[in-house]
């Protein structure tokens, strides 16, 4: 037709952030993201509203979050609220029509993880986790060799994140399993089970051992302290490779260590040093390569909004991790194996 001018393709997507603790990190993210606009937030606690409002220029701030989800021009937000919140605020931000990045761990449970997921396919729109290490340089690197074959099969991995005294605001929200889910497994666990497997292929698992204690029941002077302080757990994966993982709040060890290792038939690597090890020529050998530069997970975001992409940290992870963690604190008050159940 004369004169028809084509629409023009939508280059960024209008963002929001609702919770402004670890939100804030989510708000800088959206900044310097090229094809990311900020356009408001919103917190419950008003002096963080205003301070996030005036220091970073953002128009459009509200205590309640709703309000912002009103806004028509608003494509997608970030959910970064204590744990027991992740399920609403997301669904109601699907509701309303926009796509949503959540925190880890997804949800409470799978329950609720799996109900977000559903409803994110009902509204058609995108679920993505905030699983921030997948997108770090060294992972995606190691991912990229794996995925190459140069590993071998991955048989086996260990992982933890292991903490001298590093109790996270003993008697708020963290340390009440009601508002958070759980201990170190739901906070620190969720992280390095998750990093770990994605660097193995993502394998499906299918059952789990596991133990979560309470060693140091006198934090509960600070108020709640109902969670495990520590949790280890032996997960089995349908391909027949297994995984160790270790997490702890406080514990009798040196000092605070994360550790990440795989191991596969034709060579193996760790994250803290980062080494491959592998034989070259009947030679052992240990490769310290470069590290990659890492993703931009906000930009990653909105580029599978505009381009119909399936973000690199999915709904359906999420509620695979809510799986095994829901399995691990199921077999610890077993006290034995646990099979994940899949529909």
């Amino acid at each position: 037709m004369e004169g028809f001018m084509p629409k023009k393709k939508k280059t960024t997507v209008n963002f929001g952030v609702i919770g402004l603790g670890m939100g804030r990190y989510h708000l800088e993210g959206y900044l310097k993201a090229p094809n990311c606009n900020l356009i408001g937030i919103a917190d419950i606690d008003e002096n963080r509203l205003n301070d996030c409002k005036n220091r970073y220029g953002i128009e459009n701030a509200f205590k309640d979050y709703h309000d912002l989800l009103a806004l028509k021009e608003l494509d997608a937000v970030s959910v970064a609220l204590p744990n027991y919140l992740h399920k609403p605020v997301s669904i109601d931000a699907l509701n309303a029509g926009k796509h949503v990045m959540v925190e880890k761990p997804m949800a409470l449970n799978a329950a609720e993880g799996q109900e977000m997921l559903e409803t994110a396919k009902k509204q058609g729109l995108i679920l993505m986790l905030h699983f921030n290490n997948r997108y770090r340089g060294d992972i995606q690197m190691i991912k990229k060799f794996v995925d190459a074959g140069e590993f071998g099969d991955i048989y086996y991995a260990k992982t933890g994140w292991v903490r001298r005294r590093g109790v996270p605001g003993a008697g708020s929200w963290f340390s009440n399993k009601k508002l958070s889910g759980g201990g170190p497994l739901i906070d620190l666990g969720v992280h390095v089970i998750d990093m770990t497997m994605y660097m193995m292929g993502c394998p499906k698992p299918v059952a789990v051992s596991g133990c979560a204690v309470q060693a140091f029941p006198e934090y509960s002077k600070y108020g709640t302290f109902d969670v495990e302080d520590f949790a280890s757990a032996y997960i089995r994966f349908e391909n027949g490779a297994t995984m160790a993982v270790e997490v702890s709040w406080a514990q009798n060890c040196p000092s605070e260590k994360q550790f990440s290792e795989i191991y596969g038939t034709k060579a193996g690597a760790s994250l803290s040093p980062l080494v491959i090890w592998t034989e070259q020529n009947g030679i052992l050998t240990d490769i310290e390569p470069k590290s990659l530069r890492g993703i931009s997970q906000f930009e990653h975001f909105a580029d599978c909004i505009l381009n119909k992409k399936t973000p690199i940290s999915s709904a359906q992870d999420g509620v695979t991790m809510m799986k095994i963690l829901d399995a691990i604190y199921a077999s610890s008050e077993l006290k034995r194996e646990v099979v994940i159940k899949w529909e």
